[in-house]
């Protein structure tokens, strides 16, 4: 189905959206939410303001990566209609936009990070789904058809693929089962945000080795390797902070009448 992607895309953010109005905190522990940043409001605003930057961010890095092209077309730099976007700058652009959101609106930024992990990996599971229907982000040529992806490449090719955007797909799927049963156990503030980025990112990371899109290489490798890795590192360094922080906050010892 071409051009698909972005009709994906956009079911995946309305359900996000959908998910940040309606679902309340039953899965996100509400003791680690304040009164005013458990409204769906706050939520809405927070999602909203992360995507609005995560999808900047994302077309200038796909712009950035094939510059030599639109540096002859810079008007379609802003067709985001015609697809482009990079993961990696998404994903950063989501981190930034969300932490500004917390400085004008001065909400706690973990929690709401939280409230924003089920969302992101929905967000994940389209763009896989998308890239599935429209035979962006394909795998490696094979020689036998037992594993052929099911859609063309980008050059209208149907021969046998190593099919990653379908493994894409059902990984982020059970990815989204597993971040929904440990969002009802999980209570430090940050861990299921940074639980969330990292099975994004090693979904991303693992999947690189098995693509054929044309991409720039770094010391042999694809610049989207190297990108998921930073992604895969950056949560789990959140996760390190987060378990340092709650640490720090078991050993400090009351005073006397508090």
């Amino acid at each position: 189905m071409q051009n698909a992607f972005p009709l994906i895309f956009t079911l995946g953010v309305m359900v996000s959206l959908l998910w940040l109005g309606l679902s309340g905190t039953n899965r996100v522990s509400a003791s680690r939410i304040s009164a005013r940043t458990s409204l769906p409001v706050a939520r809405i605003d927070a999602g909203l303001t992360a995507l609005a930057v995560g999808l900047i961010s994302a077309r200038i890095g796909f712009v950035a990566l094939h510059w030599e092209y639109y540096a002859n077309k810079p008007f379609e730099i802003l067709w985001f209609w015609q697809g482009g976007l990079s993961w990696v700058g998404g994903a950063l652009g989501a981190i930034l936009g969300l932490g500004l959101f917390c400085v004008l609106t001065r909400h706690p930024f973990w929690p709401l990070a939280d409230t924003l992990a089920l969302p992101g990996m929905v967000i994940a599971l389209a763009s896989w789904s998308g890239c599935l229907a429209d035979g962006c982000a394909y795998g490696r040529a094979l020689d036998s058809p037992l594993w052929a992806s099911p859609t063309p490449d980008m050059f209208g090719s149907r021969i046998p693929r190593w099919p990653t955007q379908m493994v894409g797909v059902v990984y982020s799927l059970l990815a989204l089962v597993l971040l929904y049963w440990l969002a009802g156990l999980i209570s430090k503030p940050g861990v299921l945000a940074c639980i969330s980025l990292s099975m994004i990112a090693a979904g991303a990371f693992a999947l690189s080795f098995t693509r054929s899109d044309p991409i720039m290489l770094l010391s042999g490798l694809r610049l989207d390797t190297w990108g998921s890795a930073a992604i895969l590192l950056l949560g789990a360094a959140g996760l390190t902070l987060c378990g340092l922080h709650h640490r720090r906050r078991g050993n400090v010892i009351p005073k006397p009448g508090e």
